[in-house]
């Protein structure tokens, strides 16, 4: 029989904490009101089996749940509920038994005593450490709610660029996986009727045709090999991806690809300057600031390059100067701004309209890259259809004018 967690407030006006047997929700909260108590909170349990790890599961917590999770604390925190509910009431709303268990933990933890921020610090995996440090600040200066609220804008902004860039690269992507089916399609089914054709007609195949029907008789009599191949190159390539040295020269080429190069080191610069500007503006030092805003990084050239910017920095060396020696990883135009919001003194409001002027850019970019990638593609489809259609159409051509 299903078992129901609740907390409840007796008539005794205590809290009372358990797990009841019911079938069904409503079952449960009639004999837990039965003598006159209010229910706080009360959730089902999960199985033992879906408490495990199972790969088809989810198991994260996902960009939309984050935002959510930040955007309803800060509501109802405004509203006067404490930690612990809110906690308890957010654990509801994630799909991932290993997320509501994180955020079960944070109750019992923030329950116990603990600040919020510490709880947080114990989960990276679901709470990096730029959050961690934005909400012991926000904490401290006694506005919790409304670093809550900034943070869930600052990660809603984030995930909108993410959608935007994924956007812009489906397109390509769909026609060449396109393209590569309709190619082994008719390697494996039109050209090798052309070829029996010539076989009994004892005449040799046009070299073309030749090659394609050698690759597709090879595909059709070793399919498995193929796909096992397929299958290896692409775990070598994750298992490789984990080594850091690897890693770092995938990046690094990935920066230097023409127009995603671009698009690729914009996201990584908005990313960084939201996250400086946010804990700058919470009162953390710039060196600090830095140190915990390069985490947001993703690829691995700007990690390495913000890693040692802290020495740099502590010795009294300006921001725009410490990344002057980077002309590749940030544009003369950003490191003039940033001088300038040094000198002024203003350079939290340099660094928000840092942050705005890559997000424009990349959602210019995202827009405008289906026309700049368009052309590349159709003449790559060109090539390759007007190679096919040669290879099937030389040997027809042939046998009419053998007729």
């Amino acid at each position: 029989m299903p078992k129901f967690t609740y907390k409840i407030l007796n008539k005794e006006n205590k809290i009372e904490e358990g797990s009841v047997s019911s079938f069904l929700k409503r079952s449960a909260e009639k004999k837990l009101t039965r003598d006159g108590s209010m229910i706080i909170f009360i959730s089902r349990e999960s199985s033992a089996f879906l408490k495990k790890d199972v790969p088809f599961l989810p198991s994260g917590f996902s960009s939309v749940e984050r935002v959510n999770f930040f955007r309803n604390f800060a509501t109802m925190g405004s509203v006067g509920l404490s930690m612990v509910e809110i906690l308890e009431t957010l654990s509801q709303q994630v799909k991932s038994n290993q997320v509501k268990k994180a955020i079960w933990k944070m109750a019992k933890d923030v329950q116990n005593g603990q600040k919020l921020s510490e709880t947080m610090s114990k989960f990276p995996k679901y709470f990096p450490q730029y959050i961690v440090e934005t909400v012991n600040t926000g904490h401290i200066a006694g506005r919790l709610n409304e670093t809550f609220e900034r943070i869930a804008t600052d990660l809603e902004k984030d995930y909108e660029i993410a959608k935007k860039i994924q956007a812009s690269l489906a397109y390509p992507i769909i026609v060449v996986l396109t393209m590569a089916i309709v190619l082994f399609a008719l390697v494996l089914y039109v050209l090798p009727e052309i070829a029996s054709l010539y076989q009994d007609l004892n005449k040799p195949l046009p070299q073309p045709t030749k090659g394609l029907v050698a690759v597709g008789s090879f595909a059709s009599h070793y399919p498995f090999y193929i796909v096992g191949a397929i299958i290896i190159i692409i775990f070598l390539f994750f298992l490789l991806s984990k080594i850091k040295r690897v890693r770092y020269l995938i990046h690094a080429l990935q920066i230097k690809i023409p127009i995603f190069g671009e698009l690729i080191k914009e996201y990584n610069l908005v990313s960084f300057f939201r996250s400086l500007e946010s804990l700058f503006a919470s009162g953390i030092s710039l060196v600090q600031a830095v140190e915990v805003a390069k985490k947001t990084t993703k690829n691995e050239v700007y990690k390495k390059t913000l890693d040692g910017l802290s020495p740099i920095l502590l010795r009294g060396v300006s921001f725009s100067d410490a990344i002057t020696p980077f002309p590749g990883l940030f544009s003369i135009q950003t490191r003039k701004i940033l001088r300038v919001g040094e000198q002024t003194g203003k350079l939290g409001e340099i660094l928000v309209r840092i942050t705005k002027y890559f997000e424009r850019s990349i959602d210019y970019k995202t827009r405008v890259m289906a026309s700049l990638i368009e052309p590349i593609i159709m003449v790559v489809v060109g090539v390759v259809v007007g190679g096919i259609a040669l290879s099937i159409f030389l040997p027809i051509y042939q046998l009419i004018n053998i007729v």
